[in-house]
């Protein structure tokens, strides 16, 4: 929006202070409105502009930068959060760039013969990620550890996305027929006791494959950054791996996902990675994943 770019130099004068705009780039919107500042000491930033706050909470995400780095966890540096509305009509971050290419391009520019190693490296991430607990599971409330909303996630999501919602939608535009769709419910109505049996670990809900940025340095993949990390929750580590073993809008590689096992290690049941991958298909056939 034209006033956001008009005031996003007062943002820049109030928390970086001495710095100067050499140029603003619009990328777009995803969740946030991002725009790119480079700077006149050659740092580049992405101010991140919470337009729609139903999406997300520019705190909430701020919050978990915060989080990942003092557990030693990839994540952009957040150098200011302003909710206030009085230098933007709109609250926003402030966040130092980290560079690293998306997994969805490396994909096609690597060889298969390389693509193990990168999918070893991310299994090592969820690792240390998954391994991170709380004692319940749930979105995130003033305090990463406290849970904002009482009703569990499986709950929520089996009305929201498996009873109505995708599930639903799917069916009523026929994209599914009714048995496929009653057999969702039924799988997913009388599991539920099941998949609300868990440890409660950290998750970052969003793992697709735009989603994990990566770089090599010293011959080595590493992750640099993960995005949507307002996203990240308390839940079921399963929900992650069912996205990282079968991508929406991507294929499952089997030599990838061997990779991915040996940097991870054991995993949950295979029973309920699915019914978790069943969610997933309807939500992605029904547009509720924003892919750039």
């Amino acid at each position: 929006m034209e006033i956001v770019v008009k005031r996003i130099p007062d943002a820049i004068r109030e928390y970086l202070p001495g710095c100067k705009i050499r140029s603003i780039t619009d990328r777009g919107m995803w969740i946030h409105h991002h725009y790119e500042v480079a700077l006149d000491n050659g740092m580049t930033v992405f101010l991140k502009v919470g337009e729609k706050p139903e999406w997300s909470e520019v705190k909430h995400e701020a919050d978990v930068t915060q989080f990942f780095i003092a557990k030693g966890l990839p994540a952009p540096r957040t150098l200011a959060v302003d909710t206030s509305a009085s230098i933007l009509p709109y609250p926003y971050i402030i966040q130092a760039k980290i560079g690293g290419t998306r997994l969805c391009n490396l994909l096609g520019r690597v060889n298969p013969e390389e693509q193990p190693s990168i999918y070893e490296a991310i299994g090592k991430l969820y690792r240390k990620i998954h391994n991170i607990k709380n004692d319940r599971s749930g979105i995130w409330g003033d305090e990463p550890r406290t849970i904002r909303y009482p009703i569990s996630p499986a709950d929520y999501m089996f009305r929201a996305e498996i009873s109505d919602g995708s599930g639903k939608n799917a069916f009523k535009e026929g994209l599914i027929s009714k048995k496929t769709y009653d057999r969702a419910v039924t799988y997913w109505r009388d599991n539920l006791d099941y998949l609300k049996n868990h440890q409660p670990s950290l998750l970052h809900f969003s793992p697709f494959l735009w989603n994990i940025y990566l770089d090599k340095k010293e011959d080595e993949w590493q992750i640099t950054k993960l995005m949507a990390l307002g996203d990240v929750m308390w839940w079921d580590t399963a929900y992650d791996l069912a996205e990282l073993q079968y991508p929406s809008f991507g294929e499952f590689n089997e030599a990838n996902w061997d990779a991915f096992l040996e940097g991870y290690g054991a995993i949950p049941a295979r029973k309920r990675i699915l019914l978790y991958a069943v969610m997933q298909r309807l939500c992605a056939v029904m547009g509720i994943y924003m892919a750039p």
